[in-house]
């Protein structure tokens, strides 16, 4: 996974950013709401990102917080929600306001949100509010215990079901965290 990118902005858009790293520009997908928040053309900045591979296709996705880009990670764990259609969620509002939505359950402000209906804004009230009202320090603070919930998600398992088996993972050796492969390879054993 790339964690993040710093470079030079060469080209911005309300869709994607065009960023220079060492003399490589890479197209990144960004929501609508942190456009105007990007310096201008020209200037450094530092991208967190998210590398989506599938079979026909690989995208890369941008924030300039990791806590945005943690909760897109937390989005695209729901079952039938991809990052394009996340990404679209986050055109009418920053991922922060969105959490603050679901949170409330606010059902009325995520319907008028583009790709979300009435039975998906329920569902993520459900699913995603678990998510983002918990408050573990030990998971939340490390990078490599988030990656590794979101690798076990994206093998098709639940976001609890993740979070049980790292914490079974990290109850038989606490410095497996320090190696994201190690880490997913044990807590794969308690799925």
């Amino acid at each position: 996974m790339i964690h993040y990118l710093e470079g030079t902005l060469k080209e911005k858009s309300p869709s994607y950013i065009i960023l220079e790293v060492n003399g490589t520009g890479y197209r990144i997908n960004i929501p609508f709401s942190i456009f105007e928040h990007l310096p201008s053309e020209g200037k450094k900045v530092k991208i967190y990102t998210y590398l989506h591979i599938k079979e026909n296709g690989i995208a890369l996705y941008g924030f300039l917080k990791p806590e945005e880009r943690d909760f897109f990670l937390n989005l695209i764990s729901l079952s039938k929600i991809g990052p394009r259609s996340a990404l679209r969620m986050f055109s009418r509002a920053s991922p922060l306001e969105f959490k603050k939505a679901v949170m409330e359950k606010n059902l009325t402000w995520l319907v008028q949100t583009p790709g979300i209906g009435k039975k998906t804004a329920q569902r993520l009230i459900l699913e995603l509010g678990e998510i983002a009202g918990e408050r573990l320090p030990s998971l939340e603070e490390e990078g490599n215990i988030q990656d590794g919930i979101a690798a076990l998600c994206s093998l098709g398992y639940t976001r609890s079901q993740a979070k049980e088996a790292i914490k079974k993972a990290l109850e038989k050796n606490s410095r497996i965290k320090e190696n994201l492969t190690s880490l997913v390879k044990e807590a794969l054993k308690y799925v």
